[in-house]
């Protein structure tokens, strides 16, 4: 089944399409205010959820920099960056670094806590908001949360700015990419359909050891925007 590791996750992955089915009506925002709020992703460490973590994020710490210098990236866009809790540990000299989040108030309070030189906090709508230049857009665990119809609106958006890569989650061992309501979650593999990504220029593996190992092959995989197959018609 598409769907048999979506419930090894310490939430409810089909929350938000019960409430729906309920009659309650939230937008993007409001939905993810309501994440954010209530922890409903069950982080220990982070608000972002148990993937945010320290033991699930120390692959990428001590890698991002190595892929930023292999492919001359100076330049990162990160969104969604949630309350900040682990990129706060990945090395960031000689990196121009902007973070974006739906929720303006969490892009203020990473601006009075970690914003300086080189390191500024956006609001930033994903699948709408103008996105600045970039050489990378890092979107960790964010496309996850979306409908398909909202990643085909990201996507869309991503095209039209001025960022040459695309680093973001991919899970290459799941076999078929359900639909969600926005704020839900379930893996995806962006080389399977409705996406077609050819395969990714580099992958880097997180050792995530959630779910008792269910989803040791998810990754960050790194795309040219320009490589990206155009929308289906």
């Amino acid at each position: 089944m598409p769907d048999a590791r979506r419930h090894a996750v310490p939430f409810d992955p089909e929350h938000f399409a019960r409430r729906h089915a309920a009659g309650e009506a939230l937008d993007a925002e409001a939905t993810f205010r309501r994440i954010y709020e209530t922890n409903h992703w069950a982080g220990a460490e982070s608000r972002s959820g148990q993937g945010a973590g320290g033991d699930q994020t120390a692959v990428l710490r001590q890698a991002l920099p190595a892929l930023w210098r292999s492919f001359g990236i100076t330049r990162v866009l990160d969104v969604p960056c949630g309350d900040w809790s682990w990129m706060a540990g990945v090395e960031l000299a000689g990196i121009d670094y902007t973070g974006g989040d739906l929720l303006p108030e969490l892009a203020a309070r990473n601006t009075a806590r970690f914003g300086g030189p080189g390191r500024r906090f956006l609001p930033l709508d994903l699948t709408a908001s103008p996105l600045p230049a970039a050489d990378l857009l890092l979107c960790r665990d964010g496309l996850v949360h979306l409908s398909l119809a909202d990643i085909g609106r990201a996507l869309a958006n991503l095209r039209r700015a001025p960022i040459r890569y695309l680093l973001t989650t991919t899970f290459p061992g799941e076999p078929a990419n359900l639909d969600i309501t926005t704020g839900d979650w379930r893996p995806l593999n962006l080389e399977r359909p409705p996406f077609g990504f050819p395969p990714p220029l580099a992958l880097l593996v997180e050792g995530c050891t959630e779910g008792d190992g269910r989803f040791r092959d998810k990754s960050l995989g790194l795309w040219r925007v320009a490589d990206l197959p155009a929308p289906a018609s």
